[in-house]
């Protein structure tokens, strides 16, 4: 039988998971009390205790995301040798090429803009923002180049622009599309080398 802070744990996940599915879907100004309690198919009054205001809902949706880049980074193979096709792969992890990186992109993008009007939000946007940092530095070390930070803020940039062009474009911008394009980044810091 599962404990109180089990079952409050669930919950609270499947608050997130539908705060994540209102923001793909329905944009940020979605997350009612209301709305995020039907789509959770939980009772408004059950919320109350751990996510007490649509700031700490959009708060801890932010927060989701960096432990599932970290995991995604962690599930490497080890045998994934160091040079362009581990840089390739890490960077690719960042990608929003299938359905659940998709929702966990636009998630980001729709909470970083909320972030720089609510002061609140920055906590959680900056380890997620740190986080994708620290992909592009493993995935510049790869490439061998280590504490170059004009190469770590382009890549990191560059991988930010990337992964808008996917979501603001998407009918224009296939996933093969930003695969050459991160190919040809990636040979620009090769030849840096």
């Amino acid at each position: 039988m599962a404990t109180n802070a089990e079952r409050i744990r669930a919950r609270d996940a499947k608050v997130i998971a539908a705060a994540w599915r209102l923001i793909g879907s329905a944009g940020v100004a979605s997350l009612t009390v209301k709305a995020l309690a039907d789509e959770a198919g939980v009772a408004p009054s059950s919320m109350l205790y751990t996510m007490p205001s649509q700031a700490v809902v959009r708060e801890r949706a932010l927060e989701a995301i960096t432990p599932r880049i970290r995991d995604r980074v962690s599930a490497l193979p080890d045998d994934l040798e160091v040079g362009p096709e581990r840089a390739r792969a890490l960077l690719t992890l960042l990608l929003p090429l299938n359905e659940e990186r998709w929702l966990e992109s636009s998630v980001l993008v729709a909470l970083s803009a909320c972030a720089l009007t609510e002061p609140g939000l920055q906590p959680a946007w900056r380890e997620v923002d740190g986080t994708i940092r620290d992909v592009c530095a493993q995935a510049l070390r790869a490439l061998g180049i280590r504490g170059d930070v004009v190469a770590l803020d382009h890549l990191h940039a560059f991988m930010n622009g990337l992964v808008a062009q996917l979501l603001n474009r998407g009918e224009e911008r296939s996933p093969q599309w930003a695969m050459a394009a991160l190919g040809h980044e990636l040979a620009r810091y090769s030849s840096h080398t």
